[in-house]
């Protein structure tokens, strides 16, 4: 098996456990039982610990409760910010967007017919580059496996583009646990307050009188 398809297996079961609990052991256990794939745990291991070192620390017995750090960004376009949102799927709507981290901007956000499709996520993204005539240094996402072509499609740019930039210093795409993709994250919140969750109400009183009717 591809050394990225067995990574991309070790994130897909992080991306179930948002408050990483869940350690080489169980990820291993769980990866065996619903793919068939059998990872030994020095893979597992590394891999998680080179994508959410945080969480090793997280799982002692005397760890405290995730505490946010200060988000550093030099300027526009330096990293871009990439999630789909689920809160509005229950009626039709799913989200997927990417924000600019550092004015936060929203470079881009659309309803799909499916959020978890990963020709769909590549889509937009590469959309986006067209769009901007570029790429940003960084693109930032949860774990999910939709994100396997976003990966892909952002080292081989950078590596065509920007080959000055080594991806040994700056990854090219770095995968985060969703708590830690700040951005993102506060985004969902304001639309959610602004605008998603009046859409919700809307939508439920137009069914009622629908289903009176």
């Amino acid at each position: 098996m591809a050394e990225l398809d067995k990574r991309q297996l070790v994130f897909d079961e992080m991306s179930k456990d948002p408050n990483a609990k869940r350690g080489p052991k169980t990820v291993k256990e769980n990866i065996a039982r619903v793919a068939g794939v059998h990872l030994t745990r020095d893979f597992i291991e590394a891999t998680m610990r080179d994508q959410h070192p945080e969480g090793f620390a997280n799982r002692e017995p005397t760890a405290k409760k995730i505490h946010r750090s200060v988000l550093v960004c030099v300027g526009p376009h330096q990293e871009w910010s990439g999630d789909g949102h689920d809160k509005l799927t229950g009626i039709g709507f799913p989200i997927w967007a990417v924000q600019d981290v550092w004015s936060g901007k929203w470079l881009g956000i659309w309803v799909v017919p499916n959020n978890r499709l990963k020709d769909t996520i590549a889509y937009l993204y590469l959309k986006l580059v067209y769009e901007y005539g570029g790429i940003p240094v960084q693109t930032t996402t949860d774990c999910g496996s939709e994100l396997v072509m976003v990966y892909g499609f952002a080292n081989a740019l950078r590596e065509a583009f920007a080959g000055d930039i080594p991806v040994e210093q700056v990854a090219a795409h770095r995968f985060l646990q969703s708590i830690h993709n700040i951005t993102i994250e506060r985004g969902w919140l304001r639309l959610r307050l602004e605008w998603g969750d009046n859409v919700k109400i809307f939508w439920d009183a137009g069914n009622t009188c629908h289903e009176v009717s």
